[in-house]
């Protein structure tokens, strides 16, 4: 309808014919303004009243006319009462109410007040069981490209103005909040000198570092540069790169040989290196030392925990119909809570906030009609125009990442988390080291990276038979068969989850004294899930008489990883700071 006087016009001709002019006026007080819709189905409604009392006067006229012409043909009086009675019966069908409301057929003179109110009402939508809304009130805001700018060019002249500490940290976290919202804004705001302006935050807080609310606000200025994808200087004179393989339970050896570098260097995990990467078993323990939770001990009683309590207390009964049901052997439900427990409820992001190490773990997604692909869960974002070749995110929880990475199949069910289906990142990425290397070159550059100490950790190997392959071929000349299905899955599973072909790669095309790699050999082999006490106890063992064995090795590691910044790069790390806290050079 082109406007309510228009509607109403209609409406009162309508009324008039219907005999109710004189109700017209009360009609009018008691009808409030409704929509174009409803005015619509009121006006078809009074459409429908008019047509069927016109259709029944004439049906009427020719039930007269019949009648007269068979009293001059008696003969045929049989077939009139026929006639007559099919029109009765069609006339008594339209008499009745409609869902509307209205009373329709020969009752249409019979109009009330009350019965057009009803017609006016809102009707439940019988589909949904509901009242229909308008559908301004259900469409979702579109928000421009331009409104994003102008927001994201407004909360950083806010931290820009901001004058307290506690106005600062309000700021930021709004700040971040918009940043997590509109990935989008990410760009924009670099150029609009957002690194610059937190630079210039963290710079004036430097002054009263001690003070509670300043190392709050600092935290939360380290994790909005991380979202910018911005990287400082590092603390040693190249990026100290940490890599850590999986391996289940295997993981305990992983925790001694970390230890061992930390007697040497006399640091700290979390202050010995610059980015840190895990892979099933090894994200577990980097999210202990990169988040701030914990530290090496916090990542050891983790798997003495999840060794008993999930390993131990499993039955094969309870086992095997989990598998058939839910394709996992042990409880998932109990896995979760005790990552809940040890990781607490931060995000990925929010592990800035503690001056630790970058950090990524690597799962695998599974979705059905794609291809495997490795997926990196970060606590930062490339830098500016630049993008990694592994698909990955930031906007996840901690514990979220480490169940994804570490979901081994039939060990745990796959994890679900945005639309992706995650398994074990070892099915693809069991040695995540050339992972890592790709990532540190993104964020800290390929000049810095000729300065680099990458530090391999392995879970363990078992040693090999030698292979005399002339003995070998003379053997499988007497075999009659061929290998076992068995023996096929075993040795695909060896395949995809093998760590040295990684290795040996590495070692050919690193320099010389840049890479190292431990992985001690084990006596007996041990299984990820292994809860046997003496077999662990022999793994330790093993463990470090390989520390032993190749003390030499170890020290040439820490040494490498605690070697100062040159006095020239010392130099122009101030130089290049004050040119970008005075907008002399591009800050990103």
């Amino acid at each position: 309808m082109s406007s309510l006087g228009g509607q109403w016009r209609i409406i009162r001709h309508y009324l008039s014919i219907s005999n109710l002019n004189s109700e017209v006026e009360k009609l009018v007080q008691k009808i409030k303004p409704a929509t174009p819709e409803q005015w619509e189905s009121l006006i078809k409604k009074f459409e429908r009243a008019l047509s069927v009392r016109i259709g029944q006067s004439v049906d009427v006229k020719n039930v007269e006319q019949i009648t007269t012409h068979n009293k001059v043909n008696a003969t045929t009086v049989e077939e009139t009462e026929a006639k007559v009675q099919n029109v009765k019966e069609k006339n008594d069908k339209e008499e009745k109410i409609s869902q509307e409301g209205l009373t329709i057929g020969s009752e249409a003179k019979e109009i009330t007040l009350e019965g057009l109110w009803e017609g006016l009402k809102l009707k439940k939508d019988l589909h949904f069981g509901k009242i229909s809304e308008p559908t301004w009130k259900t469409n979702k805001p579109i928000i421009t490209k331009t409104s994003i700018h102008s927001r994201t060019a407004y909360v950083i002249s806010a931290i820009v103005t901001a004058e307290t500490p506690e106005c600062l940290l309000k700021r930021t976290e709004h700040f971040i909040e918009h940043l997590q919202q509109y990935p989008e804004s990410r760009d924009y705001a670099i150029k609009e000198g957002a690194v610059r302006a937190l630079l210039r935050v963290q710079h004036k807080l430097k002054k009263n570092d001690d003070i509670s609310i300043n190392k709050e606000v600092n935290g939360l200025v380290n994790e909005a540069l991380a979202l910018m994808g911005y990287t400082g200087p590092t603390k040693n004179r190249g990026p100290n790169i940490l890599s850590i393989d999986g391996g289940g339970i295997r993981g305990i050896i992983a925790i001694e040989i970390l230890r061992h570098l930390e007697r040497l260097t006399g640091r700290k995990v979390q202050e010995m290196f610059d980015y840190i990467i895990g892979v099933s078993t090894g994200a577990i323990i980097a999210a202990v030392i990169a988040s701030g939770v914990g530290n090496l001990e916090t990542a050891n009683q983790m798997y003495h925990t999840l060794s008993k309590q999930m390993f131990g207390n499993t039955s094969l009964i309870g086992g095997t119909s989990r598998l058939v049901w839910s394709h996992s052997y042990y409880d998932t439900d109990a896995w979760e809570k005790l990552l809940k427990e040890n990781l607490q409820d931060c995000t990925l992001t929010e592990c800035n906030r503690h001056n630790t190490p970058k950090m990524a773990l690597v799962s695998c997604v599974v979705n059905s009609g794609s291809r495997l692909a490795p997926f990196l869960f970060r606590t930062y974002e490339c830098g500016f125009r630049v993008r990694s070749v592994f698909a990955g995110s930031s906007r996840a929880k901690l514990w979220h990442a480490v169940r994804a990475s570490a979901a081994a199949p039939t060990y745990f069910t796959e994890f679900r988390l945005q639309g992706l289906l995650h398994q074990d990142g070892g099915i693809m990425v069991n040695n995540p080291t050339g992972v890592g290397l790709h990532e540190a070159k993104l964020l800290f550059g390929p000049n810095n990276m000729n300065n680099s100490t990458v530090i391999s950790v392995g879970t363990g190997k078992a040693l090999n038979k030698h292979l005399d392959y002339e003995l070998m071929s003379k053997g499988l000349a007497k075999e009659t068969s061929g290998t076992s299905w068995k023996d096929k899955f075993n040795k695909i599973l060896d395949s995809a989850t093998d760590t040295e072909g990684v290795h040996l790669v590495l070692n050919d095309l690193l320099p010389p004294g840049n890479y190292y790699r431990f992985n001690p050999p084990l006596m007996e082999e041990c299984a990820m899930d292994e809860i046997n006490p003496e077999k662990l106890q022999n793994m330790i063992t093993d463990t470090m008489a390989y520390i032993r064995r190749n003390q030499h090795k170890f020290e040439q590691a820490a040494a490498m990883l605690v070697r100062k910044r040159t006095v020239t790069q010392r130099v122009m790390d101030y130089v290049h700071l004050r040119s970008q806290l005075m907008g002399i050079s591009h800050a990103n």
